[in-house]
């Protein structure tokens, strides 16, 4: 890149270990952050360092399930403590898959909504407690247009935990403001990311797909990955609370019914 606007800074990018994450994890550090790649399995996050590190960047990784109890505080605490900063964190993990309400049970229920809501509120939680005492920093969410509307097919914890993510971004702008921290979410429509990929599996499907959207593209993610760029740098300093959709205009199309 040719601006280098984090500098000095270094930040945290969940779920980096492919897609969305791999690609925000990335662009972070090749503007100059030093970036803590976390990701449920040890290879992909190693994978994702060694990318950033061969094209002259600076990263490390911490693999680990912010499921877990305590985990995003360990994360984080110890991201302080080693660097003795931190002002950035892209909260992006999330999951999903097809199921109607009826065949979802309880447990798989609460399992979605933490790891598509839970993960984000205490990545939130700890970053304002640790970006509060050290004079600010920003946080970025990774929501989803299915927030927004129903996705024929899709589970139904996932729009729904998403929907929540948007409402819980304006929560913590809110409150993170008079600590010096801005807090925004991306809303990013189709994206071609591993599980989107196999989710339109089958020949020219995703192609047929495209060709659909207002901007006959579906969204890269690194298209993702510079919106989240531009919400965690000091161009977006007075910006804070927003929901901001990189979708290929998806958003703009109102939903007909065929009429004949």
């Amino acid at each position: 890149m040719a601006t280098e606007r984090f500098t000095g800074k270094v930040a945290v990018v969940t779920g980096a270990g492919s897609g969305i994450g791999r690609a925000s994890a990335a662009r972070l550090a090749a503007e100059g952050a030093l970036v803590v790649v976390n990701d449920l399995r040890a290879e992909p996050a190693a994978e994702t360092v060694r990318l950033i590190v061969d094209g002259g960047g600076s990263a490390e990784a911490v693999p680990g399930d912010v499921l877990e109890p305590g985990f995003v505080d360990r994360l984080l605490d110890g991201v302080a403590e080693r660097h003795g900063r931190l002002d950035i964190l892209h909260n992006n993990v999330g999951f999903g898959g097809r199921a109607a309400i009826t065949e979802v049970d309880d447990a798989t229920w609460a399992r979605g909504i933490d790891g598509n809501l839970g993960a984000t509120f205490r990545g939130i939680r700890a970053a304002l407690r640790i970006m509060g005492s050290r004079g600010g920093g920003t946080v970025v969410n990774t929501a989803s247009m299915a927030g927004t509307g129903k996705v024929v097919g899709t589970t139904p914890y996932y729009g729904t935990a998403k929907a929540a993510v948007i409402h819980l971004t304006q929560e913590a702008a809110v409150e993170g403001g008079p600590l010096g921290i801005r807090v925004n979410a991306v809303v990013p429509g189709s994206v071609r990311t591993p599980a989107f990929e196999a989710y339109l599996a089958g020949e020219g499907r995703l192609e047929r797909y495209a060709a659909q959207l207002p901007l006959p593209r579906v969204a890269e993610p690194a298209d993702i990955a510079a919106a989240v760029a531009f919400l965690a740098s000091d161009d977006a300093a007075a910006i804070t609370g927003i929901a901001l959709p990189v979708d290929s205009g998806l958003s703009a199309v109102l939903y007909q019914p065929a009429l004949g």
